[in-house]
């Protein structure tokens, strides 16, 4: 079944979708690059294991998916109240309660595009931001090392970012100040990399696109001589959202998506939701 939205559907960003969603979208973007691209490449699906621990400013650091923690509280062998002059050393051990931290790392999909004709040689990184990779964290510090060794080589990058969360990264600092500035502040982003416009100053494409609009068919550069690849992102989500379990009772349109959206774009979002056809609410 299609997505009720024309472009994103801002409900698949919750923790709980996002990364089922993650996954099918690069495999998504992989397939279809694998039917168009030129016959010396090919779009292969990677993996990472991100620890997925987010520090949102001055909040304690959370971790996705969710924590378990176990609570064993010592009982407390002395009075709670009261005053006490010690003559020697305790030796009775005050009450602790020992947590245990338990999460397995949350796999991060990618794609690369490789040619055939030069060892199998990486051309193209294409990566799709999770929310670890927008809050300071380890995550976030490593994938900034990684985008710097993409930047500094002779590799493209490109950038997918379907989360309003977080913050808008950019490898050049005068572009980030920039995007900030843009006015309306486009709700998802793509930035294209290309490695053979890098020097003194990065130089990058900028694909911005909102709630209500579709998402952009932006270029897939490989070499400076040879054509660039269309990649229909639009299309792609269709696809995604249409094989996954998103319109089989996963979602509850019933309810406001997570994050939430500006009073501006829930009030249009529940008219749609609510008007556009076949629409029904879990």
């Amino acid at each position: 079944m299609p997505s009720p939205f024309p472009g994103m559907d801002p409900y698949l960003e919750a923790k709980g979708l996002w990364p089922d969603f993650h996954h099918r979208f690069a495999t998504e973007i992989s397939n279809e690059l694998n039917m168009a691209l030129p016959d010396a490449y090919y779009a292969q699906l990677e993996l990472r294991q991100d620890l997925g621990i987010l520090q949102d400013g001055g909040k304690p650091p959370r971790i996705v998916p969710d924590v378990a923690v176990v609570r064993h509280p010592r009982p407390s062998p002395f009075p709670r109240a009261g005053t006490a002059l010690l003559e020697r050393p305790r030796r009775a051990l005050s009450p602790g309660i020992d947590l245990i931290i338990s999460y397995e790392k949350v796999p991060h999909p990618f794609i690369e595009i490789r040619e055939t004709t030069r060892g199998h040689k990486l051309v193209t990184l294409i990566e799709i931001l999770s929310p670890s990779n927008k809050y300071p964290g380890p995550d976030y510090e490593a994938y900034l090392r990684k985008r710097r060794e993409i930047v500094m080589s002779d590799a493209n990058l490109i950038e997918i970012d379907l989360l309003r969360s977080g913050q808008r990264l950019a490898a050049d600092m005068d572009l980030a100040a920039t995007l900030v500035e843009v006015v309306p502040r486009p709700d998802y982003l793509v930035l294209v990399y290309r490695a053979w416009k890098r020097g003194e100053r990065t130089a990058v494409e900028v694909f911005g696109s909102m709630l209500r609009e579709w998402l952009p068919c932006i270029p897939v550069p490989l070499k400076q001589e040879e054509p660039e690849v269309p990649l229909d992102l639009q299309f792609v989500f269709n696809r995604t959202y249409e094989g996954g379990p998103y319109r089989r009772g996963a979602v509850d349109y019933s309810r406001p998506p997570v994050p939430p959206l500006s009073e501006a774009d829930a009030a249009w979002a529940d008219a749609w939701l609510r008007e556009h056809p076949g629409f029904q609410a879990s």
